[in-house]
């Protein structure tokens, strides 16, 4: 089921760009209305499959007689038809519901950042170990779609004992027919009411697009930042989602089916987007805690003039194990990610980019090589890994090291740390005769941005130093600020994970973004590494 939804999903999505960006001329071309059209379309099989036998069954002569006698074909339909297919259009339409609101995959690619369901809300949240706050709403989700189908299935057997009895519907059942109707009427017309006061509504409203868990929320006892800011800007509100890699950052801000205010991305997809004049330049008048990033940190590689980005966190890329499985005298080097002593125990990257790094690095390649025998060599090397390989991971890598279904990855330090911090058996180690990755992100404001100033005064009240610690505490990467070191938790702060020594950063190396050709080249084999 899953494929057909996937396709559904992509093909809905393309068609609303394409009319919304191409026809329309909106820069926005993904909304509510979007999303409910994209329901509609596919909850309808489910009212037809529940309709179309209750037509079948149906006494034609029933309707023929009604207008006999003197009614319209309304009158007739409304009268004689609808009563005897009711109870088909109540489970159909119950069913269609149900499915809307349990729906992930189509959700997840005709949302724009107005709206979201509850399913993409509690994926969201699936990067860390599963949390109160999900399980709340899971059994929530679980409940609802419980006593629908449970009314769906009463409801179609109830009308087959009507059937086989032949008796009339009582004047109860009409009543809770009713009393049903009215209610979805009720909440169709408030779901709109609030609909249209929100759009009415002189908030401004900042649509922020960050990495998943990149943001200190209030748990564990950190600041919720967000709310933080809205306290301190109260006409501004903050519209908050999230994406699981850059490329799937860029692929939406391209295809033009969102519209966003501030983005997150890493070093070399911000070079892309420059390249692409996908950023809007930034008015540091409004940002003038700019003052307080460190220098090493300006004129970069990928923005040397400090024209589009201010860095929000930096990290690097290394190897996470657990001490209870892992012999520490295997733990030599980014070879341990091909030792068959720990097949289907191995976790690699779910992204072409981070996993053809692994290789390069442990080939001895350079990271941003756009030579093509050493792409291939580096794909054979991934061929060769994957009958170890248990599962290619982005967010999953959370609970399969937690729960030490797996016992190596590669990952991002910080995540790592949070990883970490959760059990104590796990621990991080950059090699240290070879090189890995050594990473910015930083917060840009896209071209389609319609908030640039709002965007602005949050990128500025994030470089706040003790902002800026706070945010560092809950998600454990490296502040760019080395004032926020004040504000920061001890451990964090001198944490060789967190803040490795200059002669271990030596190593590091940073990704340069590739010419096309080389970037479309790497994706294709790591697919073919991938599913092969």
């Amino acid at each position: 089921m899953t494929n057909p939804d996937i396709v559904t999903g992509v093909s809905l999505s393309l068609l609303f760009v394409f009319v919304g960006t191409k026809m329309l001329g909106q820069r926005d071309a993904l909304t509510f209305w979007t999303l409910l059209i994209a329901h509609i379309t596919f909850g309808l099989p489910y009212v037809i499959l529940n309709v179309m036998p209750k037509l079948q069954q149906m006494d034609t002569s029933l309707t023929d007689a009604a207008m006999d006698l003197g009614c319209t074909p309304v009158q007739a339909f409304f009268k004689v038809t609808l009563p005897e297919i009711m109870p088909g259009v109540l489970a159909g339409g119950i069913m269609a519901f149900t499915m809307s609101l349990d729906d992930f995959v189509i959700s997840y690619f005709v949302t724009g950042m107005d709206f979201v369901t509850l399913p993409v809300e509690i994926y969201t949240y699936t990067k860390k170990p599963i949390s109160p706050k999900i399980y709340a709403m899971f059994t929530l989700l679980f409940g609802l779609i419980f006593v629908l189908m449970l009314t769906m299935n009463l409801l179609q057997l109830r009308s087959e004992k009507k059937k086989v009895n032949k008796k009339p519907a009582s004047r109860g059942w009409q009543i809770a027919k009713r009393c049903i109707a009215t209610a979805l009427a009720v909440c169709l017309v408030i779901g709109c009411g609030f609909l249209f006061i929100n759009s009415r509504n002189d908030q401004i409203v900042l649509n922020v697009y960050n990495w998943g868990m990149n943001i200190a929320d209030g748990s564990d006892g950190t600041m919720d930042i967000i709310a933080e800011f809205e306290r301190r800007y109260p006409n501004i509100d903050v519209n908050y989602q999230t994406y699981g890699s850059n490329e799937e950052l860029y692929t939406k801000l391209k295809n033009g089916g969102i519209s966003v205010d501030v983005i997150i991305p890493s070093d070399y997809m911000i070079a892309r987007m420059i390249e692409e004049d996908m950023l809007l330049e930034l008015d540091f008048g409004n940002i003038p805690n700019y003052k307080h990033i460190d220098e090493s940190f300006k004129n970069t590689a990928y923005d040397p003039d400090n024209k589009y980005s201010v860095p929000y966190t930096w990290g690097t890329v290394g190897i996470l194990y657990n001490t209870k499985y892992v012999d520490e005298a295997d733990v030599t080097g980014w070879e341990l990610l091909w030792n068959e002593k720990y097949k289907d125990k191995i976790l690699q990257f779910d992204n072409s980019r981070d996993a053809f790094g692994v290789a390069q690095y442990l080939l001895g390649y350079d990271v941003n090589t756009t030579n093509e025998a050493e792409l291939e060599a580096c794909a054979k090397k991934l061929q060769e890994q994957k009958p170890l390989v248990q599962q290619y991971v982005m967010d999953q890598v959370y609970d399969t090291m937690i729960n030490e279904e797996a016992y190596i990855a590669t990952y991002y330090a910080g995540d790592c740390m949070q990883m970490m911090d959760e059990n104590e058996n796990l621990a991080f180690y950059l090699p240290e005769d070879q090189q890995f990755n050594l990473f910015i992100d930083a917060m840009c404001i896209p071209k389609c941005a319609q908030e640039k100033e709002a965007a602005e005064t949050f990128i500025n009240f994030l470089c706040d130093p003790e902002i800026s610690g706070e945010n560092m505490n809950y998600i454990c990467y490296g502040s760019p600020i080395s004032a926020a070191k004040d504000y920061m938790d001890e451990y964090l702060a001198e944490s060789e994970v967190v803040y490795p020594s200059e002669e271990i950063l030596a190593n590091g190396t940073s990704y340069s973004h590739l010419p096309l050709n080389v970037t479309q080249l790497v994706e294709k084999l790591f697919m073919k590494v991938r599913n092969g």
